[in-house]
């Protein structure tokens, strides 16, 4: 059987009872990284041989994969750091596994997403995760408008040494009331959780608040939808349905004073 494994994020410490046991145990190990994954195989004490699965070569040891579990070993897939197919190599090989019914499970553990949003502070009810934040700046804008017209918590991966810039471009489209929180070097020694306005997020890594150095996650406060307030007089408001449909008076409407047309349609639907 095929077992994903959530690894540390930082603190190896953090790697599962359970985890440990069935890396022991296991016939091949696969993980992103061979060499980050060595360090906690001599940390739990294991001397076993690890593999490499990434996004270069992540098709042909699939099929690889899929060989061994087929001759009923027990195989360990293990992300760099977090859990499997969550911004790294896996999904393809849990799609063709379920395609051809072979059994495989999660061992649940640390994961960035998850840490970083419930340290942030921001609303965890409902979220969206938007994986990393492409590098060149005009995919990068487009991306972070799609991030700030999301009514829920936001969360994205990006380079510290990219953050900066990223966060000037979101500085230009977001409201400036928004907050952001930037959770940096998470589990670990030197752990920061940053959460404030994004242009006091901005003064405090020129100010040297936020050193330019381990991984870090960025949370976007979502969007508040303001409720419309339409101060229309009763009389135009039936002029303008004794001549048009609610839908096309919304829509005339919308178009005049750049209120959102779904909301004016309830407006006049009201009595």
């Amino acid at each position: 059987m095929l077992n994903l494994i959530s690894t540390p994020i930082g603190n190896l410490d953090d790697i599962s009872l359970r985890a440990i046991e069935v890396i022991k145990s296991a016939d091949y190990i696969y993980a992103e990284d061979t060499r980050s994954f060595k360090n906690l195989l001599k940390h739990i004490k294991c001397d076993k041989a690890c593999n490499s699965f990434h996004e270069h070569n992540e098709d042909k040891i699939s099929q690889e994969i899929i060989k061994h579990l087929k001759d009923k070993k027990n195989v360990v897939l293990a992300s760099e750091a977090g859990t499997p197919a969550i911004s790294d190599p896996g999904y393809k090989l849990i799609r063709e596994l379920n395609s051809l019914k072979i059994k495989y499970t999660l061992l649940p553990g640390p994961s960035a997403v998850i840490n970083a949003l419930v340290m942030s502070g921001l609303p965890t009810d409902q979220f969206s995760f938007y994986g990393f934040i492409p590098r060149k700046k005009n995919l990068k804008k487009e991306f972070l408008k799609k991030v700030i017209n999301d009514n829920k918590t936001s969360i994205c991966f990006e380079s510290i040494k990219r953050l900066r810039d990223s966060l000037v471009i979101l500085s230009t489209l977001i409201d400036p009331n928004r907050n952001i929180s930037i959770c940096r070097e998470m589990t670990k020694a030197h752990e920061q959780i940053i959460t404030d306005k994004c242009i006091n997020v901005i003064n405090a890594i020129d100010e040297g608040n936020i050193p330019i150095k381990g991984e870090v996650v960025l949370i976007v406060e979502g969007k508040i939808n303001k409720k419309i307030d339409l101060k229309i007089n009763p009389k135009i408001k039936e002029e303008f349905l004794s001549k048009l449909s609610t839908s096309d008076a919304a829509r005339l409407i919308s178009l005049l004073t750049k209120q959102n047309k779904r909301e004016i349609y309830k407006f006049l639907n009201e009595s």
